[in-house]
């Protein structure tokens, strides 16, 4: 587990230099975030975009075996209004060579909405998602909880935009609190696999690489024999540049917080979790804005121009502090006694 996560951490924090700007970061489930963890703001009207995560796990269980996992994720999210977008998540692709081979999992829809009110600095939205039971073999080793019922869930979403206030370290804040019914057709918040959602996470950008860092669990609220350390729950560091073609690139990583006392039997409460995982991921823009109405296209070119009056500001910024410590030395060099 060391080597994996030194390994991890020098993937992810080399920095790539580019000229072009990375567009908006779409979450592993869709939906404007980081990976996991959800921005309360939505994206631009009818644009959309296409994302596919692969992820890798690999476990020595014994001296002769080593336990393998891979899977597949694949999601859209579709801008509608300045304040609403909906998003669609799947996994095609499931593998552990041993339970599961190739197997389909769970699917999701989701539809998010942020608040009027938000501001350049705060905002404030809502989630709901509806899961499909797609998946072939439900509750698979190595992923989170699932069951084989329709399940929805709602969360709110909290986003604390720094990026003008710290000047040269822009700085982007989120948070998340939500809850997952499994079982639709059973009583709300009564069942024990019902799960609260949690998750944290910060996001900056050097040039145009964004690093962000996020702490996310799926907390088993009515299952007293599970305790906070044995749910699944986790940190995620990762890093998004822009690629060839167009494509913008993730490479992250999990590092497990859940630690499972080696006496209790695995069940449902108590599975396998990966220890660490690795992500790779490609994700694709494009807009249908001449589609929509009128409205959509002046959002469209509002935002913008509100970006462009950004950039130039912080460039003015830059160049600023630039030439007022260029007059500091000059007047070091002319008065070296007040040094």
């Amino acid at each position: 587990m060391s080597k994996a996560t030194k390994i991890l951490f020098i993937i992810l924090f080399i920095l790539i230099s580019h000229t072009s700007t990375v567009n908006s970061q779409v979450a592993l489930y869709g939906g404007r975030g980081l990976m996991r963890v959800f921005s309360a703001n939505v994206i631009t009207p009818a644009d959309i975009y296409v994302n596919g995560y692969l992820s890798m796990y690999f476990e020595k269980i014994s001296s002769k075996t080593l336990a393998k996992y891979y899977a597949i994720n694949l999601s859209g999210t579709f801008g509608l209004t300045r304040y609403l977008e909906a998003s669609c998540h799947l996994i095609p692709y499931q593998d552990d060579q041993t339970h599961i081979f190739g197997r389909f999992g769970d699917s999701e829809l989701a539809i998010k909405y942020m608040l009027p009110f938000s501001v350049a600095k705060f905002q404030m939205g809502l989630q709901g998602f509806f899961k499909f039971p797609t998946a072939q073999i439900a509750n698979v080793p190595y992923e989170v909880f699932s069951s084989d019922k329709y399940g929805w869930g709602g969360r709110a979403l909290l986003t604390f935009d720094l990026s003008n206030t710290l000047g040269s370290f822009p700085l982007k804040m989120y948070s998340n609190i939500g809850y997952f019914d499994h079982d639709i057709s059973d009583i709300f918040f009564t069942s024990e696999v019902d799960q609260m959602l949690i998750g944290v996470g910060i996001k900056f950008p050097v040039r145009s690489t964004q690093f962000y860092l996020e702490y996310t669990g799926e907390i088993f609220v009515n299952a007293d024999s599970v305790a906070y350390n044995e749910n699944s729950n986790r940190i995620t560091p990762g890093v998004k540049f822009l690629g060839p073609w167009g494509f913008s690139i993730d490479v992250v990583g999990d590092i497990s917080l859940t630690k499972r006392n080696p006496q209790t039997d695995q069940d449902i409460f108590h599975k396998k979790y990966t220890k660490w995982r690795i992500w790779v991921g490609l994700t694709y823009r494009f807009s249908v804005y001449k589609y929509f109405d009128k409205n959509a296209k002046l959002a469209k070119k509002k935002k913008e121009q509100e970006l462009k009056k950004l950039e130039r500001i912080k460039n003015r910024r830059k160049k600023a502090n630039k030439d007022m410590k260029k007059m500091k030395e000059i007047l070091k060099k002319k008065n070296p006694g007040n040094s």
